[in-house]
């Protein structure tokens, strides 16, 4: 499982092109619209890209019903399947 937001400078869409040609069906790919990436950083990510690209860490927004909480819990439902199995 993957997400990205669909402006991401360094992860783009052709990255994800690649993991679905290599893994199958067994990539998960989603992209997030970049307005769902919270825009109040701290210095250390405002600094050091211009893009939104952590979706569930620097650019989360904390706030129920916004897609990146969606994408947090997505993620981390998918690892309590898999680590239980």
């Amino acid at each position: 499982m993957a997400y990205r937001f669909a402006g991401d400078k360094f992860c783009r869409r052709k990255r994800f092109a690649a993991f679905s040609e290599a893994l199958g069906d067994r990539f998960v790919a989603r992209v997030l619209p970049d307005s769902a990436a919270n825009t109040e950083l701290p210095p250390f990510f405002r600094d050091l890209r211009d893009d939104a690209a952590q979706c569930v860490t620097a650019h989360l927004i904390d706030e129920a019903g916004q897609p990146t909480i969606a994408a947090r819990d997505e993620i981390l439902s998918f690892f309590g399947r898999r680590l239980k199995s």
